[in-house]
């Protein structure tokens, strides 16, 4: 699908063929989708087991644990990936995920619960972390952004079967086994990524030491490229979070067609994905940075419509406007995610496992903090979603346009 020059050589260092190589490093991620989207049909099921003084919005809290456990783990498994290498630490990440599914899985209490969530979450930040690091181990530049956006093409995949899949299992009987289905892709994760080489280039190996770690540290903090596209993917991702932590509780709750959530919930991600691959196709014509500047205009043009339609509805819009408003922001959003990335981390490939880590912790742990404020305010109306969205999308705009102005400044 993608002819660039010197590729070759770039494959030949995880060995596999490209196709493969996307495909496996899709399905490492969809570990993470499927952790969150799976339990989702589920919530109602969870919180009768637990007893109704759990509450719907401490059900919603599971999402908001999972996430900001998995951005304080990405602290640890990027170090040991630069130490260890990618493939024997991606492996134990993947053995921790399946321990912390087990955990919720035969939870006998919702506190045992949120603890396997913590775990398998904090574990999560595994497969994400090492994984960026192997494909900036392989690639770079506008290659790079490409091959990142099919990644999230593919990945997509989840979150339109994912709550079916949750829907299936609660019909066998019990909202366990929406948990189980993250453990079982996991295992078959783990299974396939034993066919990948290691990617860590030996002069790139850094000893797990006080040292090294506070120098290859400072290297990220130091790249202002990194650090201003690490705070616009934040911001991006704070702006997405609240779609998984309340769409069901909006689809279900306020606008009364929970039995619709499945189906609603993976015709949004077919829609994003579709976004995605067209990026990855404009990225070959325009290059990453174009893309960024259009595609976050776009984001804070439909997230101001949504404020002003939602506002004009007394904060419950016509459904389907909702649906089709949402729709657009969510695709312009997962489309602009995979190039805000790859500008976070294409200056840091010598230090790509710390840099993945660092850069990582901040966007999930200032995403989902910032995702679980917004999900708060989300309780009878839509239009809380709508302005975290503006503002959010704004902020990852000004990031942008400091580093812009800043990259002129001094070329000239």
């Amino acid at each position: 699908m993608i002819e660039v020059g010197g590729a070759q050589r770039a494959d030949s260092r995880h060995g596999l063929s490209r196709a493969e190589f996307i495909g496996l490093l899709a399905l490492v991620s969809t570990t993470i989708a499927a952790s969150i989207d799976t339990i989702l049909p589920a919530f109602d099921e969870i919180e009768t087991a637990f007893g109704k003084t759990v509450g719907e919005s401490n059900i919603s809290l599971s999402i908001t644990v999972f996430l900001t456990a998995m951005g304080v783990g990405m602290l640890f498994w990027g170090p040991l990936a630069d130490a260890f290498g990618r493939k024997p630490v991606m492996l134990t990440s993947l053995t921790f995920f399946m321990v912390g599914c087990l955990v919720s899985t035969f939870a006998p209490n919702f506190t045992v619960f949120l603890i396997g969530r913590v775990i398998w979450g904090a574990a999560s930040a595994g497969p994400r972390t090492v994984g960026l690091a192997i494909i900036r181990d392989s690639y770079e530049g506008d290659l790079m952004a490409r091959i990142m956006s099919l990644i999230s093409a593919v990945f997509l995949i989840v979150p339109i079967l994912a709550p079916a899949a949750g829907e299936a299992a609660l019909q066998l009987g019990s909202w366990r086994y929406t948990t189980a289905v993250g453990g079982v892709l996991g295992l078959v994760a783990a299974v396939w990524f034993l066919r990948i080489e290691e990617t860590l280039a030996p002069e790139h190996v850094r000893p797990l030491s006080f040292r090294p770690l506070v120098a290859a540290s400072r290297e990220v903090v130091r790249s202002r490229t990194a650090m201003l596209f690490m705070f616009a993917t934040a911001m991006s991702y704070g702006a997405f979070f609240p779609w998984l932590g309340s769409s069901i509780q909006i689809i279900d709750n306020i606008y009364g067609r929970g039995g619709s959530f499945a189906v609603l919930f993976g015709l949004n991600a077919v829609i994003m994905g579709i976004t995605i691959l067209l990026v990855e196709r404009l990225v070959a014509r325009y290059g990453t940075m174009r893309l960024i500047w259009s595609f976050s205009f776009i984001g804070l043009l439909v997230s101001a419509v949504y404020v002003s339609v939602s506002l004009g509805a007394d904060g419950v819009p016509n459904f389907w406007l909702w649906f089709a408003i949402i729709s657009m922001l969510t695709a312009v959003n997962a489309g602009t995610n995979p190039l805000f990335q790859t500008k976070a981390i294409e200056p840091l490939g010598h230090v790509a496992g710390t840099g993945s880590s660092i850069t990582g912790a901040f966007i999930f742990i200032v995403g989902a903090l910032l995702g679980g404020l917004i999900d708060q305010f989300i309780d009878t109306t839509v239009t809380a979603f709508g302005i975290g969205f503006f503002v959010l999308t704004g902020l990852a705009l000004l990031s942008i346009a400091a580093e812009s102005r800043i990259a002129t400044t001094e070329s000239r």
